[in-house]
């Protein structure tokens, strides 16, 4: 029988767990794209990336980047995430025509590798109001002395002109690909993500900590990470174009509720929309001004229903809509905006919406076909309000003005029967008598004496 020598054992070895090292040597990166404002559903996203990074020791997170800024407290925490990352990370503004605006700029500035695309800019990172104004008397020069000193700080870790970085922040200066790698605030130039790895290939970076990390990116596998459909939700809502749907459908709903008590879906539609709508806007930097006349606009449909204007009222509420809608995000930080097409769509839409309803309400007061008042009584009907005693009952089609004529209240929903009429108002009471409280013109029971 042959005995295996030790050498024959190591030559085994060697060929079983060659496959295996053949495998864990092949280099991967995982990429992710910054596309639109920075919001916390994209710090989110951020994170989670970072997070397969480290899981899977990628060569680098490589971070696609065209934002025009957003919000600072998000970028304030991505930067963080950056300054303490275990894998390099690299921001790369792509593609031709992208930029890396405002809160954009910053982030770029605390990657271990900022790269660009041509025809790309960056720069622009004076703090502003979440309407767009520039920040007012003290406080201004608080943030901007904060900002300022974070940046500073960064571009002294990073190697980067210091100068260049305080005057992004106080004087809003923005460079092109080719100026800002001749002043050294861009480490390179590539024409695509392939060019990209090319030129990263063998470059070091430092980490947290002082330790050193050549790439190797020749070859490299992507690992690409695209948002959740939680995240892609959240970030929909910080869509200009989605916030006013949002607020116009709340709008609807609340009036369609009140002209309509007791139908419980466009309130509940209504109500929804509404927080989302003011969580939206609460993120995104607005306005005032055009928050402003939307609110005058939802002032004018509201009283065009009760007052007889013959659609003056609305016609003046659709051009304030129109107008406050194209100013509701003008100056915005974040680059939020709303296009011309949604803008005409709801105004039209509301247009139909309210002359519908001004419609129906004309149409009730109307009196209805007959001889005279006698014609409704002992009709049937139902509360569209609480009567207690006075509200709103439906009625032969139409919408009345009611006075309940028993003790209890009626609840919305509850049928009732008309017993008089004076006028446009009804007197009613249950379609079913109370067992409490006496009815309109029954006669009490029992002998008299």
């Amino acid at each position: 029988m042959r005995t295996r020598t030790p050498l024959h054992m190591a030559a085994l070895a060697a060929l079983f767990l060659a496959p295996l090292t053949t495998v864990r040597a092949a280099p991967s990166y995982v990429v992710m794209r910054m596309d639109g404002p920075i919001m916390p559903p994209t710090r989110d996203y951020f994170a989670r990336a970072m997070d397969r990074a480290v899981e899977d020791r990628a060569e680098a997170l490589i971070v696609e980047m065209d934002t025009p800024g957003g919000h600072a407290e998000a970028m304030r925490e991505i930067g963080q995430m950056i300054l303490n990352a275990r894998v390099p990370v690299v921001v790369y503004v792509t593609p031709s025509g992208a930029r890396a605006a405002s809160a954009g700029a910053i982030i770029g500035l605390t990657a271990h590798v900022l790269a660009m695309a041509p025809s790309t800019n960056i720069g622009a990172a004076h703090p502003v109001l979440g309407t767009g104004q520039d920040i007012p008397g003290a406080m201004k020069d608080k943030v901007v002395n904060d900002m300022s000193a974070f940046v500073r700080g960064v571009a002294k870790r990073r190697g980067k002109s210091v100068e260049w970085a305080e005057k992004i922040v106080r004087k809003s200066v923005a460079n092109t690909e080719t100026e800002a790698l001749a002043l050294g605030i861009a480490d390179l130039i590539a024409d695509n993500r392939q060019d990209l790895l090319r030129k990263l290939n063998g470059r070091e970076v430092v980490l947290n900590g002082g330790r050193r990390v050549r790439l190797n990116t020749v070859g490299a596998v992507p690992i690409p990470i695209e948002p959740t459909f939680t995240e892609r939700l959240l970030l929909l809502l910080f869509d200009g174009n989605v916030a006013l749907i949002l607020g116009a459908i709340a709008f609807y709903g609340l009036v369609a509720e009140v002209q309509s008590p007791g139908a419980v879906v466009p309130g509940v539609v209504g109500s929804i929309a509404l927080i989302l709508s003011l969580y939206s806007l609460s993120v995104l930097s607005v306005n005032w001004a055009g928050v402003t006349l939307l609110l005058l606009a939802a002032v004018l449909f509201v009283i065009d229903i009760y007052a007889a204007s013959h659609g003056v009222l609305t016609a003046g509420g659709i051009v304030a809509f129109v107008m406050g809608a194209m100013m509701l995000f003008r100056g915005s930080p974040t680059g939020a905006q709303v296009s011309i097409v949604v803008v005409v769509s709801l105004a039209l839409v509301s247009g139909g919406f309210f002359a519908i309803i001004v419609g129906s309400l004309v149409r009730s007061r109307r009196m209805p076909p007959g001889t005279g008042p006698e014609t409704l009584i002992e009709s049937s009907g139902a509360a569209r309000t609480d009567l207690r005693p006075t509200g709103k009952v439906f009625v032969d089609g139409s919408l009345w003005s009611a006075v309940n004529v028993e003790d209890e209240p009626i609840l919305a929903g509850e049928p009732v029967i008309v017993v008089q009429r004076t006028g446009l108002t009804l007197r009613v009471r249950r379609a079913q008598p109370s067992a409490v409280g006496p009815v309109y013109g029954s006669q009490p029971t029992g002998s008299q004496e």
